[in-house]
């Protein structure tokens, strides 16, 4: 049951990630397979720190820092994403295209205002009541605890370090690019007519 259950959650995190890359770029597009193969290798030969004698504490380590902070902050930005980037009322509008009924008052609240400011307050929280990690009676050095922030960093980074890139490889002034890069592509006329939805007051009180 571990094993299986180990399996299905590697292939699903894994798959996210070469799913993303391979989306964005055409040319891993092209050779699917073969970068899959790639992260299947790499991921492998990483994972291998934590089976030496020593394993314990890397283990330890990535499990404090890769598996706490860094995952609230992404769910943190993918709330607010959606619920004021894209829309309530358009996530809402797909929703009830798929199911036919649209989501009630409740939802569309505790998406706009509830679930991002519980986020945003789990995320500082658990920020300010860090502490660094134990196994045992083994406290990590402070080199340890410096290297752990910076694996949690590096996935919480990605968000504005893409979105710097999004901004720099869109055409149009910073306002054009901001319309772009946050206007679903079937409505990017819209943003050629100056429509763009996101920029009225209606777009952030509608929910």
């Amino acid at each position: 049951m571990l094993l299986t259950l180990g399996i299905d959650s590697a292939m699903g995190g894994m798959e996210s990630v070469v799913t993303g890359l391979t989306d964005e770029f055409q040319l891993l597009h092209r050779h699917r397979e073969l970068f899959t193969l790639f992260i299947v290798l790499v991921t492998f030969l990483l994972s291998l720190f934590c089976v030496t004698n020593g394993g314990i504490y890397v283990f330890t380590l990535l499990d404090h820092f890769a598996a706490g902070t860094s995952i609230l902050f992404g769910v943190l930005i993918e709330a607010i994403g959606v619920a004021w980037l894209y829309g309530v009322w358009r996530f809402s509008d797909d929703i009830k295209q798929m199911t036919g009924r649209r989501p009630s008052l409740y939802w569309r609240l505790c998406w706009k205002f509830v679930s991002p400011c519980f986020l945003l307050f789990v995320v500082v929280v658990s920020v300010a009541t860090s502490r660094p990690p134990r196994y045992g009676d083994y406290v990590f050095p402070e080199w340890a605890n410096a290297l752990g922030w910076a694996v949690a960093a590096s996935s919480m980074c990605l968000v504005p370090v893409y979105a710097a890139y999004k901004l720099c490889s869109l055409p149009g002034s910073l306002r054009e690019k901001v319309a772009y890069a946050i206007t679903p592509e079937k409505e990017r006329e819209l943003v050629d007519r100056g429509e763009v939805r996101q920029f009225t007051l209606r777009h952030w009180l509608l929910v």
